[in-house]
């Protein structure tokens, strides 16, 4: 769980590092977990987590490159979405694992 809230941590960071112009640790900060996902035994867990890895990425580089606010900002809805239900998902089996 330690390990969602980290990555959790990380992403919030990347999208709070907007008026640093997102510098490249922030991206290395949410993509250091993607060794993490690889290993979780729960498909869809995995999935979400990978996908929000590369969403992220795509996201820095749009926003760096200067790409048209209106597809940035609708790719930070998309991250908080797929935010959200990592969360969820993480939480949901770790209390089904401590049942």
């Amino acid at each position: 769980m330690k390990k969602l809230i980290d990555f959790d941590n990380a992403v919030e960071a990347l999208g709070d590092s907007m008026l640093a112009n997102m510098p490249e640790d922030r991206i290395k900060d949410v993509q250091q977990f993607r060794e993490y996902f690889e290993q979780v035994a729960d498909v869809k867990l995995r999935k979400l987590g990978l996908r929000l890895i590369d969403e992220c990425t795509s996201f820095a580089y749009m926003f760096r490159m200067g790409l048209d606010y209106g597809k940035v900002f609708d790719k930070s809805l998309e991250i908080g979405h797929l935010r959200e239900e990592v969360t969820k998902r993480g939480l949901r089996l770790n209390s089904s694992i401590k049942a």
